[in-house]
């Protein structure tokens, strides 16, 4: 089996999270060959994080903010095409496939840049700007216009995919290029989401700086037509978790075409893990040090347990580089708090060796889809504070009729005193710390088998191949 991965912001250049998913899928489906598209903003020189597996036979970059050199207008296009192409711009909808062939055509398009500068074009989004019901200066919406559409623009001229089946781990643009290549090739589309695209650009949009105001519901109807374009085009949507999936039909996914299909890790790898005794209560966080992390909230809670815990140690496992100004943001706000004498910033490590250096493990996330981290730390017997987000609450009390026991407990988003609370829970009962432990290993071994996972995905290719 021949399968592109559209990957978007992640995998080979980032680590964690989607990254590793995408790691262990290839690495796992060894009787299948990938080609992989990675979309970008810019192009830089990032070095890969994972070294490729050998069943990768080609990666192609895709950059949506990578201008290109306009060296004239549009030439020979036809009315149906002028017409498609506005109504793509007033609706979202994808134009038919004789008129991406016209935008991916350098005889007819010299650039995504020119279709913009046609005077059909701007007129077009100047009876969108109209059509606002609070309208904000004229040169802030046609900045914001094209920032919405010359990405998509790109991506309508992006290289067409290798393989006999598109896999997208994410809605968005991952999703939009898939749902493009699906009607330029027919090839089948599945699309795999971690955390909910819409859901997550909304949270985004509303702390937005860049985005004033009377634009910001505009903005979350752009992103919501972007992934709904991927759902439509699809032909099996795959999440994580029953919440995720609610929120999917909320969005506008077809419910028959839902599969549910956890992630998944090897137990065994954790058997002869156990927390080790003789040293203070240690809470491991391991994550990106990014805003979407709330390491914020993390270490405001950590300042809360040590009035009660004064020895208490926070290792933040995890590479530090990905934002490096949230990151001098959290060193300061750790200054200010006086807590850095009971911080390890460890940069990118090797998880496996800190386990049993680990009493429980606290994530405050706003977003995630099913955190890889949650399941590692379930497979090896550490209990787990976790934000009541995407699959958390289903790893940390088990699916409904699931009888194994709490493995963790859930908090409220950003609220330093709940995380701090439950921390401290679990640092004053070592009874209840290691019955949690071996309901999250049992949960792990029962339904997370990273061996069954797997196949669940070969599985999908098959179907969506043969269908």
């Amino acid at each position: 089996m021949k399968v592109t991965l559209v990957l978007e912001g992640t995998y080979p250049y980032v680590q964690g999270g989607v990254s590793s998913w995408t790691h262990t899928l290839v690495r796992h489906l060894q009787d299948c060959t990938f080609s992989l598209v990675h979309i970008g903003a810019k192009q830089t020189d990032a070095p890969h994080k994972y070294q490729m597996p050998d069943n990768v036979e080609s990666l192609v970059d895709v950059y949506l903010h990578q201008e290109e050199t306009q060296t004239s207008g549009l030439r020979w296009w036809r009315r149906k095409a002028r017409e498609e192409m506005i109504h793509f711009f007033k609706t979202g909808e994808l134009p038919s496939a004789q008129t991406l062939k016209v935008v991916r055509s350098p005889r007819h398009t010299p650039s995504a840049e020119a279709i913009l500068g046609e005077h059909w074009a701007w007129e077009a989004s100047l009876e969108v700007y109209q059509g606002l019901a609070t309208q904000p200066a004229l040169v802030d919406f046609v900045w914001n216009w094209h920032s919405m559409w010359l990405p998509l623009l790109r991506l309508m001229r992006a290289p067409l995919p290798q393989g006999q089946v598109l896999h997208a781990p994410s809605t968005g643009y991952a999703g939009w290029y898939g749902a493009v290549m699906h009607r330029l090739t027919g090839k089948p589309l599945i699309i795999t989401e971690h955390g909910i695209y819409t859901r997550e650009r909304e949270e985004e949009i509303v702390r937005a700086e860049w985005v004033s105001l009377p634009l910001k519901g505009f903005w979350n109807e752009f992103f919501a037509k972007v992934a709904l374009t991927g759902y439509e085009a699809s032909k099996f949507v795959t999440t994580l978790s029953v919440v995720n999936q609610r929120a999917q039909r909320k969005y506008g996914a077809d419910p028959n075409r839902l599969r549910l299909i956890p992630n998944g890790i090897d137990p065994k790898a954790y058997a002869h893990l156990a927390p080790g005794p003789g040293r203070p209560f240690t809470i491991g966080a391991i994550l990106r040090v990014v805003p979407i992390k709330d390491v914020k909230t993390l270490l405001r809670a950590m300042a809360v347990v040590l009035r009660q815990l004064p020895d208490a140690k926070l290792m933040l496992l995890g590479p530090q580089d990905e934002d490096p100004e949230y990151y001098e943001e959290c060193i300061a706000l750790a200054v200010s708090l006086e807590i850095t004498h009971a911080l390890v910033w460890t940069g990118p490590v090797n998880v496996m060796q800190y386990w049993e250096r680990l009493d429980c493990i606290v994530l405050t996330s706003i977003s995630e889809g099913q955190p890889l981290v949650v399941l590692e730390a379930m497979a090896a017997r550490v209990p787990v504070v976790v934000t009541d987000v995407g699959a958390c609450r289903e790893l940390a009390e088990g699916y409904e009729g699931d009888s194994l026991g709490p493995c963790g407990l859930v908090t409220k988003l950003m609220s330093p005193e709940d995380t701090a609370g439950a921390v401290l829970e679990l640092a004053r009962d070592e009874e209840r710390r290691r019955a949690m432990g071996e309901a999250g290993r049992k949960r792990v071994e029962a339904y997370y088998d990273l061996h069954r996972v797997m196949r669940e995905y070969r599985r999908l290719y098959d179907e969506a191949v043969m269908r």
